[in-house]
């Protein structure tokens, strides 16, 4: 990246639920909070912000900021960018490591609940038999992970400690997963489902990924199958797992990802059976904001060093 030195730079941060407290982690380095989020700044000090943290930007508004040179975002997902009209150039780095263990816990936790059928037990505690459950194994199942990447890999690690099976699907399948007992291609996405009892998406929003995870799938599981999605939320045909739920197909599902957030009161998704709405909140931990701090310093003291930032990415952008 080229441009003035990284010793002194001054951090803006954009981002209305975590910046009061991410804003003392990140002393001494000087930093400000754009307060709601962006513009949040009279429009003569917008050419003071060269170096920005934050998440999520409303379309078009990264060009009010004519000078920035470096994005570092609290999350993982950069799918979103190119509408918010990032610049060409800019460096942009993530906080993908922050969330993986606390997603994987949650991934995790989510499959176990719809195996043991606890989300029932709340609703109707003294409108069953007492001895009755539904409840199914972890151990001795199979479990198709797609995506190995941070996440996909410590749930892997996970599957692995409870006693089940796993099948981790890569974008070729050609480098083993060693978290995994098998790894295959998207290609075989669906002859890898036919011997799965469950599956869990990990998956980023990128292309070749997009509805992914679809009919085919669906009817190639085991009767009694259970998806648990903390990917991204396009990379499940929202259609074909509405059908699979409602004819049976699928026993259960679990949804921390939506194409609209909040999701909608009228949205079919509440109605659905057997389907359960999570708030995207599988990434949420007390040290969240101090390890999103940590991770940008790790960057910053990169950048100073003269190296390339470890968490950079590269973005997508439209020609033209």
């Amino acid at each position: 990246m080229t441009g003035r030195p990284w010793h002194a730079p001054k951090v803006f941060v954009a981002h209305t639920a975590m910046a009061a407290d991410l804003l003392p982690h990140l002393a001494p380095v000087p930093a400000e909070q754009l307060a709601p989020a962006l513009p949040g700044l009279p429009a003569s000090r917008l050419g003071e912000v060269e170096v920005l943290i934050g998440q999520h930007f409303p379309e078009r508004s990264l060009p009010l900021l004519p000078n920035l040179r470096w994005l570092h975002l609290t999350g993982t997902g950069t799918d979103h960018l190119a509408a918010a009209g990032l610049a060409p150039g800019t460096l942009v780095t993530t906080s993908a490591r922050v969330p993986a263990e606390p997603v994987a816990e949650y991934a995790l936790s989510a499959l176990l609940m719809l195996l043991k059928d606890l989300s029932t037990l709340s609703a109707r505690p003294q409108r069953r038999p007492w001895y009755a459950s539904s409840a199914t194994m972890l151990s001795g199942s199979t479990v198709l992970v797609v995506g190995a990447g941070r996440i996909g890999r410590a749930v892997l690690r996970r599957l692995g400690a409870l006693g089940a099976r796993s099948v981790a699907v890569t974008r070729t399948g050609q480098v083993a997963v060693p978290e995994a007992d098998r790894t295959v291609g998207a290609d075989r996405l669906a002859e890898a489902a036919a011997d799965a009892d469950h599956v869990v998406c990990c998956l980023p929003a990128a292309e070749g990924t997009r509805r992914l995870v679809g009919a085919a799938v669906f009817a190639a599981l085991r009767p009694g199958a259970m998806l648990v999605n903390v990917g991204r939320a396009a990379t499940v045909d929202d259609e074909a797992l509405s059908e699979a739920l409602e004819t049976g197909a699928l026993r259960g599902a679990f949804l921390d990802v939506h194409h609209t957030e909040p999701l909608p009161a009228d949205d079919l998704r509440w109605r659905t059976p057997n389907l359960v709405v999570s708030p995207h909140c599988a990434f949420a931990f007390p040290g969240e904001p101090a390890a999103v701090a940590r991770t940008f310093k790790d960057n910053l003291d990169d950048l100073r060093a003269g190296r390339p930032a470890r968490d950079a990415v590269v973005v997508p952008l439209p020609h033209g």
